[in-house]
């Protein structure tokens, strides 16, 4: 069961992903998740360090999204095939509050620079893990690699988001773009 600070975030992030930024107050977050009132000033004393908050709930949010439960991807091209759509799958899907509150934020985030050190914490640390996995899965220039693929699925994503596709396959396009880049198999 999660604590009272990781409900609050989650229900910050839906707030976001359904109404946007201007959704997100200390008393919206308090009526939604159902709490007393000051229940998220306790935990987040400022609108910066609620979004703050939410930026890491939402990047533990995304690697589970393309993990599997036991937070394990094969080290292969197939393997980040798999683990990126599952993730575009559930970006689309079950987690689409996430991903639209993820994208309200990065635009927050280039309107206020103060949140980009926040952002970077984060952004550097799925970025030590997913280099790992690039490496070991057969990319003879991981950082290249991981740009292009972390580009093309947050693409991917925004465009779906947008523009959905009746029949998307999303592991098959990925695999097509890891195929590209030349991956030892």
């Amino acid at each position: 069961m999660a604590d009272r600070r990781t409900d609050l975030l989650d229900t910050a992030l839906e707030l976001v992903g359904t109404q946007g930024m201007r959704g997100l107050t200390h008393r919206a977050v308090d009526t939604a998740a159902g709490v007393p009132p000051g229940s998220t000033s306790n935990y987040f004393r400022t609108r910066e360090a609620l979004i703050l908050g939410i930026v890491e709930r939402f990047i533990a949010r995304e690697r589970a999204m393309a993990t599997s439960p036991q937070d394990d991807i094969e080290p292969s091209a197939a393997g980040v095939a798999e683990a990126l759509g599952r993730f575009v799958d559930r970006a689309l899907g079950p987690d689409r509050a996430v991903t639209l509150a993820r994208y309200a934020i990065l635009v927050e985030t280039a309107q206020h620079p103060a949140l980009r050190e926040g952002m970077a914490v984060g952004a550097d640390q799925v970025d030590t893990w997913a280099l790992d996995l690039v490496t070991r899965a057969g990319s003879l220039d991981p950082a290249r690699d991981l740009g292009v693929l972390a580009n093309y699925v947050t693409g991917l994503v925004l465009h779906e988001l947008a523009l959905p596709s009746f029949d998307l396959d999303a592991r098959a396009r990925i695999r097509t773009v890891i195929d590209a880049l030349g991956w030892e198999h």
